[in-house]
C-alpha cells in the first residue's frame, strides 16, 4: 500500500520501464475499484477502469499524467492510501 499523493510520481516511473503488455494495477482499499494501466506499444498505454465508471481507452504516455490526476479524483475520492500491483499477460 502507499499513500495517494505518491501514486502519480511511482505509477509514472513504474509504467516507463514496464515491458509490453504488462501493466500496474491501482486498486481500493477494499479493493473493489481498480484502474489498469497496460502498456501496448512503445507509447501508449491502455487504462481499464472497473469501478464507478467501466471504461477502457487507450492514451499516449506523455498524457498518463494528466489523465492520473482525474482518475484517481473519480474512482478513489476519499482514499488515503490505494494498492499497487503489478500484471501481466495473463490476467
Amino acid at each position: 500500500m502507499i499513500d495517494i499523493n505518491r501514486t502519480i510520481p511511482t505509477v509514472l516511473s513504474k509504467v516507463a520501464s514496464l515491458e509490453i503488455l504488462h501493466g500496474i494495477r491501482i486498486a481500493t482499499f477494499k479493493k473493489d475499484r481498480h484502474i489498469t494501466i497496460r502498456r501496448i506499444n512503445d507509447t501508449t498505454v491502455k487504462i481499464t477502469r472497473h469501478g464507478f465508471t467501466n471504461a477502457e481507452y487507450e492514451v499516449d504516455e506523455g498524457k498518463l499524467k494528466k489523465e492520473m490526476k482525474t482518475l484517481l479524483k473519480q474512482e478513489f475520492p476519499r482514499s488515503n492510501k490505494v494498492h499497487l500491483s503489478t500484471v501481466s499477460i495473463d490476467e
